[in-house]
């Protein structure tokens, strides 16, 4: 019994804090380094990963604080109920990536506004948005999966840019977003009832439940088959081709089974798991 609560115990907690969003960040950020033949800077990875999860954090934060302890999401009421808490790791977070800023090369400045701007426009989008303009708020998905690609495969490319594979890299980008995009859609998906309880627009409300499935199964499709080319022209290796696959055959599993995935957000668990599956084969990328 006490194993059981345990279990729940963090599996709630990585659910509910982002915790793989961060590490999956870093993971990812290492894989795409090796995969492009780029020599990683840690540092940078670093900053990469407490970014990231400071801006999950505070989209939460914004969230639960607009619904209220009345929020039908456990992940939005705890951000409301832990506000000064969870505030102060996120002064923390926002802290060490200015006292990381100085150990990064100036190359990355210019980089880094451009991705606060994106940033800044989601929140825009998703917060302050004019009733002319809703319509942007539905298609949130695709933009924050734009925004999500480019932090994790441009990034490692910045320092040796001249020396990629440019076909490669677009490869690799375009594969890598349709991924995103479809795990971002079935995040969506899934959270549907409870959104429309807090009354949170998302890209359901466009086209519904039946089209959006739709759109799931062939954003998967299209990475596997963009996949597929990339194999077969040799932008990525073997062992790479089994990553990409394990993540697509992940997000076509939860979306197949969603009464399983449905309960208890293990669609979150896993949606998020993919990102930390290259963790499993360093070994033989080094």
């Amino acid at each position: 019994m006490k194993r059981s609560y345990l279990y729940l115990s963090i599996y709630n907690f990585i659910n509910t804090y982002s915790v793989f969003v961060a590490v999956g960040s870093l993971s990812s950020y290492l894989f795409f380094s090796k995969l492009l033949d780029i020599k990683p800077n840690y540092i940078v990875a670093t900053g990469l990963s407490i970014g990231l999860w400071v801006i999950y954090t505070f989209d939460h934060l914004l969230d639960g604080l607009r619904l209220g302890d009345k929020a039908s999401s456990t992940r939005h009421r705890e951000h409301f109920l832990k506000l000064k808490q969870i505030t102060r790791l996120v002064i923390i977070g926002l802290a060490s990536l200015i006292g990381l800023s100085f150990w990064v090369p100036f190359i990355y400045y210019n980089y880094i506004v451009f991705l606060c701007v994106l940033t800044l426009i989601h929140f825009l989008i998703n917060y302050n948005l004019s009733i002319r303009f809703v319509v942007l708020r539905y298609f949130k998905e695709v933009f924050i999966a734009f925004v999500v690609t480019i932090g994790f495969v441009i990034t490692p490319v910045l320092e040796l840019h001249s020396s990629i594979d440019m076909n490669q890299l677009i490869y690799v980008f375009m594969l890598f977003y349709f991924i995103n995009l479809s795990n971002l859609l079935i995040f969506s998906y899934f959270d549907n009832e409870l959104d429309k309880k807090d009354n949170i627009t998302t890209i359901v409300h466009f086209f519904g439940l039946v089209k959006l499935r739709g759109l799931i199964y062939s954003g998967i499709a299209l990475s596997f088959i963009i996949l597929t080319i990339s194999y077969m022209n040799e932008e990525i290796n073997e062992v790479s081709f089994y990553v990409f696959l394990s993540m697509q055959v992940t997000l076509m599993g939860i979306i197949i089974f969603p009464s399983f995935f449905g309960t208890n957000e293990r669609y979150r668990f896993f949606g998020d798991l993919i990102y930390l599956y290259p963790i499993a084969i360093f070994p033989f990328l080094c």
